[in-house]
């Protein structure tokens, strides 16, 4: 159970210094191109969570990738 916690409480930081780092505070503010990496980063980010058999980097890796793209 603390496992499942931690990864989401680092899951959770990442994605908000992700989605700051991309200059978005609000839904409005999205295109189309921002809202499908919005969700594409919500859907990796989720699937460590969910399974803990999956490695967290395979999370981090792929938002990173995703917002540095984005920016």
């Amino acid at each position: 159970m603390l496992i499942s916690f931690l990864r989401t409480v680092v899951l959770y930081l990442l994605l908000i210094v992700t989605v700051r780092l991309m200059g978005k505070r609000q839904i409005g503010e999205l295109e189309v191109t921002d809202l499908v990496t919005t969700l594409l980063i919500s859907e990796i980010a989720s699937l460590p969570i969910t399974n803990q058999d999956i490695p967290l980097a395979f999370a981090i890796v792929p938002v990173l990738t995703l917002m540095s793209l984005e920016v």
